[in-house]
């Protein structure tokens, strides 16, 4: 029974040396990272309220009243109504 507590506690420590101590972690080269996206979020840096994205145009709203009462709360560009 020692043994195998021993054993145990052996191969834990292996494990928790294999997972924390080792030295050698994978490294990334910067010539291999995408840099696309640098530029762009250098340009708007300045700006937080420009936003740049796969937009599309909004449908018209319709003609006539949107039933139920109007609340402080939006999704995205639309006001919406509780009814």
């Amino acid at each position: 029974m020692k043994n195998a507590v021993f054993v145990g506690l052996l191969v834990a420590f292996a494990a928790l040396w294999f997972v924390l101590g080792r030295k050698q972690r994978e490294m990334f080269v910067p010539e291999f990272l995408d840099q696309r996206n640098v530029a762009k979020t250098s340009k708007t840096r300045q700006s937080s309220y420009k936003q740049e994205t796969n937009h599309f145009s909004p449908m018209p709203y319709p003609e006539d009243p949107i039933p139920g009462v109007a609340t402080p709360f939006r999704v995205n560009m639309y006001d919406s109504y509780m009814v």
